[in-house]
């Protein structure tokens, strides 16, 4: 390869502002998840329908768009459609906060997962390119931070302003007029994006790299699934596996119902400590991952993505299972330091994993079917599945903790199992990649 990689410095200042793009995407998407009592009581839901406005209503086009938007940052202007993306959901995230009935309510949230499906294939495709080989791992598993972040700053402010609530149940915004609070709450983590959205549009495009076909001719939809196929005892058991990761995560949509219910602690008890926990341990298991990956390849090990995703899971199914059954909340709130580790670690390998394996003319669109495939059992099992079991198995208040307990241990489990399956065969796979592409990894 002739074309020289972007400056590091550069390049690592265009992953920190992805990062934050990333965080502002989890706090968009999970703040709702402090807000389940008030928009309950707002507009009259049950715990079933919660569930479903946290998991599938979102899930369904941030998964069905996936691919097609993939597709797009495999042949077009990645920038471009990272910024517009993100003005997309951010503005959707505003329009929560400014619906006047559920019905209202959930088009915005299927509208914000509309835009949040347009980021991480492209931002992914887009690092991959600003680095060498070597340091992609690292690179990939510093953007996925921003999972860890964002969580972290919905649980911090979030906490911060519900607690606000109780003083101040409505509030007046310039333009808008009076709202509840918890609407006010929706339009404030709905601006900061835009701004960043404007600067993301201005960053440079790299060359793209590690093509495999050189005959002119732009790859097809066909030609990437074909690809993935042709690696399905690798990519398979990954990208199903990784399920793990969003099902958990997603199921502790339910967390501070948890909390509240089952201890007492009020959202703001919780978002206190579970907030720094995010912003502190979150970022040291993303860079984790990326540090145990690096030292493993630089070994020789050309799985070494995929060990520490199957470190990673391995311990949150355990971790996650135990912590709703703890004895005290103190007890529970210790446990969420090693579940949050694993949980951002596994993300951060999970992505390098799937990055280390991919074509750079399929990038986005294999990141794309990886996400689509992992969201598509998280989002849709993890929230929906527990507030079933609270409605239906476990009816009585504290029942909640047992509901996501089974859930981690059950279907975390299995999906885990299948995970360690894929190892070896990923092993083969990238060694086979990298004979291809040798003397292009500088």
């Amino acid at each position: 390869m002739n074309d020289a990689y972007p400056a590091r410095g550069y390049a690592w200042f265009v992953v920190v502002l992805l990062t934050i793009a990333y965080a502002i995407s989890l706090l968009d998407r999970w703040i709702i998840s402090l807000l389940v009592e008030p928009i309950k009581a707002h507009y009259g839901v049950s715990d079933t329908q919660m569930g479903l406005l946290m998991g599938p209503v979102f899930a369904i086009l941030y998964v069905g768009l996936g691919l097609p938007l993939g597709w797009l940052a495999d042949r077009y202007d990645r920038r471009r459609l990272i910024a517009a993306a993100m003005t997309f959901w951010c503005a959707m995230t505003v329009f929560c906060g400014l619906a006047r009935s559920f019905g209202q309510l959930t088009l915005a949230r299927l509208g914000v997962g509309v835009g949040e499906a347009g980021l991480a294939p492209a931002a992914n495709s887009l690092i991959a390119d600003y680095f060498p080989r070597a340091a992609q791992s690292r690179a990939i598993s510093f953007f996925n931070m921003g999972v860890s972040t964002g969580l972290g700053f919905a649980y911090l402010v979030g906490g911060l302003i519900v607690g606000w609530m109780h003083t101040r149940p409505a509030v007046e915004l310039p333009l808008v007029g009076e709202l509840a609070t918890w609407q006010a709450i929706f339009v404030l983590a709905g601006i900061p994006g835009l701004i960043i959205a404007a600067v993301i549009a201005t960053i440079r495009e790299p060359v793209r790299r590690d093509r495999i076909t050189n005959n002119g001719r732009q790859p097809t939809l066909r030609d990437c699934l074909r690809y993935v196929f042709a690696r399905r005892r690798a990519y398979f058991p990954l990208m199903i596996g990784m399920g793990t990761s969003p099902l958990i995560g997603y199921a502790w949509n339910w967390l501070p119902t948890m909390f509240t219910r089952t201890w007492g602690w009020s959202v703001s008890d919780l978002a206190a400590v579970y907030g720094w926990i995010l912003v502190i341990f979150g970022p040291l298991g993303a860079l984790s991952g990326g540090w145990i990956a690096t030292a493993l390849y630089r070994r020789g090990r050309t799985d070494a993505p995929y060990i520490a995703v199957i470190i990673a899971l391995s311990s949150m199914v355990v971790v996650s299972t135990l912590l709703p059954l703890m004895p005290s909340a103190e007890w529970a709130a210790l446990l969420l330091v090693p579940a949050t580790w694993a949980g951002a670690m596994s993300t951060a390998a999970g992505a390098s994993s799937v990055v280390f394996l991919a074509s750079g003319e399929f990038r986005g669109q294999v990141v794309a079917i990886y996400l689509a495939t992992m969201s598509a059992i998280g989002l849709v099992l993890g929230p929906s599945l527990v507030g079933w079991m609270n409605d239906t198995w476990f009816p009585e208040p504290t029942g909640i903790r047992y509901s996501l307990a089974l859930t981690a241990l059950t279907a975390g489990g299995v999906l885990t199992a299948y995970l360690i399956t894929g190892r070896r065969h990923y092993a083969l796979a990238v060694a086979d990649f990298e004979a291809m592409h040798t003397g292009t990894q500088a």
